[in-house]
């Protein structure tokens, strides 16, 4: 652009073709200065709005405070029933006045304290004439900033909160199952943790995992009844342990299992050949153990036999009694008949006689293994039913406003104090609700103060940009017409002159 033409306009930049990088800034300022002005509206229009809700809430306080009066006259117990009606009107009138600021309307006609449901009434009478919410807890949201946001406004259940009514409700008891797995051995360890208390069993020979889990019960509910845990029952049924919470409180509930049995190493077996016959003796000694195992092997035949530790129906079993099942279960096997008779020597049942019946019988083995520990036991836990403690028990806003006349027109003055509390609760309400609106409204005054501020910089920043610098422009310009007009007198007199005066 021409010099003249920024004088004109008082502009440095006429046109964006004149310095692109200038006015690329120029535009982003000029935005940042709109968004200030759209946010400086936004928060102007919230500041109205809390102001109105700070006048109905301080209405609503106003009526509190006067039913509030008129039910601790109520509470006297020498008024009469004419004159407790004459003040249960005066409430009914209070409690209808209440229900109207809680409908309170925005200068555009939308309700303040319905949430989301700006067009429905936030409050309106059932079918039975009690007032209830028929709003959401929707709160709006503003833009501070471009990186600042904040709920703003107050819906009904901010406003006119449910109350503590006295009471509480029943509790949902609580229902855990424990359940066992795996091998039970002798001197397993179970232990059960509910919270901190523990509780311990070891496992003893012929225990089964009913028995185990019974055991548990037990020292759970005899806690119980000591009172070293409360509020806890145990019994035991189709192998489960079940563990009720009565009270309804959720409990920590962990078990475990410990393999503590190590196995007994002093099982032998032997072979030799019986002494003037071709028979051949086997034998056992030593400890017979659950896992333990025996193997008899002839020729290129073997069976091998798993100890149950219950033989001969003895707890724990002895060597005669494996032998005899040895024998037993060989022979039911089939695997070595035709080849050799087993029976046992009855002057020491712990010996196993093997009578080749072939003259090829081949070697005879019998070897004892013995057992490692078995580590397949498991323990589990499982939440069947959700427990749920005793919570107090809350009376809607309008619902325990509406009984105060009831009360007052019955003169039951345990229910007219409970309704005092009540009302104390109310009084704490919006009186914090207004408390809240007053911290918001300051928020808001701040912001708006920094957003000015920011302003006034970012107009500084654009008139540096933007403005002329009008001594600097004028004086070049002066100089510039000086050179035109020294330009243009040159011209003239040089254009005056003839041919013959230009030779001279």
């Amino acid at each position: 652009a021409s010099l003249q033409e920024k004088v004109a306009t008082g502009k440095e930049l006429v046109r964006p073709s004149d310095s692109p990088d200038l006015a690329v800034n120029i535009s982003r300022i000029k935005a940042s200065i709109d968004e200030l002005d759209a946010y400086k509206n936004s928060l102007n229009a919230v500041n109205d709005r809390l102001t109105v809700e700070e006048s109905y809430i301080g209405g609503a306080k106003d009526v509190l405070i006067k039913l509030k009066q008129l039910t601790l006259q109520g509470a006297n117990g020498t008024m009469f029933g004419r004159d407790r009606e004459v003040i249960a009107i005066e409430v009914d009138e209070l409690i209808s006045e209440m229900k109207n600021l809680a409908n309170g309307t925005d200068a555009k006609g939308n309700f303040l304290f319905g949430g989301s449901r700006v067009l429905t009434m936030p409050y309106a009478e059932d079918a039975e004439g009690v007032i209830r919410y028929q709003g959401d807890n929707f709160r709006s949201n503003i833009d501070y900033t471009s990186y600042r946001q904040s709920s703003i406004g107050r819906n009904g259940l901010d406003v006119f909160k449910p109350v503590l009514s006295g009471g509480s409700t029943e509790p949902v008891a609580g229902v855990y199952e424990v359940k066992l797995g795996g091998t039970l051995e002798p001197l397993d360890t179970y232990t059960l943790m509910l919270g901190q208390t523990a509780f311990h069993y070891e496992v003893r020979p012929g225990d089964n995992t009913e028995k185990v889990l019974d055991r548990l019960a037990h020292q759970i509910n005899e806690a119980s009844l000591d009172g070293s845990v409360s509020g806890i029952e145990a019994s035991v049924q189709d192998d489960t342990l079940k563990i009720t919470a009565l009270d309804g409180v959720a409990r920590q509930i962990a078990v475990g299992t410990r393999n503590a049995s190590d196995p007994t190493d002093d099982l032998f077996s032997s072979v030799e050949a019986l002494e003037g016959s071709s028979s051949v003796v086997a034998s056992l000694s030593g400890t017979m153990e659950r896992g333990d195992a025996v193997s008899l092997k002839i020729g290129t035949r073997a069976i091998t036999y798993q100890i149950k530790g219950d033989e001969g129906g003895l707890s724990p079993t002895n060597p005669a009694a494996v032998i005899a099942e040895v024998k037993k279960v060989t022979e039911s096997s089939g695997l070595f008949t035709g080849a050799a008779g087993l029976s046992i020597d009855p002057e020491d049942p712990s010996k196993l006689l093997i009578e080749p019946l072939t003259s090829n019988l081949g070697r005879v083995e019998f070897q004892a293994v013995e057992r490692t520990n078995i580590n397949d036991q498991s323990a589990t836990v499982e939440l069947i039913e959700e427990p749920r403690p005793a919570l107090p028990e809350r009376v809607e806003f309008f619902e325990s406003l509406q009984e105060i006349s009831k009360v007052l027109r019955s003169g039951e003055q345990d229910l007219i104090q409970r309704k005092l509390d009540h009302l104390d609760q109310m009084l704490d309400i919006v009186t914090m609700s207004m408390a809240d609106i007053g911290a918001e409204m300051g928020s808001i005054q701040d912001e708006i103060s920094i957003n000015e501020d920011l302003k006034l910089q970012l107009e500084a920043t654009l008139s540096g940009q933007e403005d002329l610098d009008y001594a600097s422009a004028i004086t070049e310009l002066q100089a510039k017409m000086m050179s035109l007009e020294a330009a243009q007198s040159s011209f003239a007199k040089i254009s005056q002159l003839s041919v013959f005066d230009y030779i001279r």
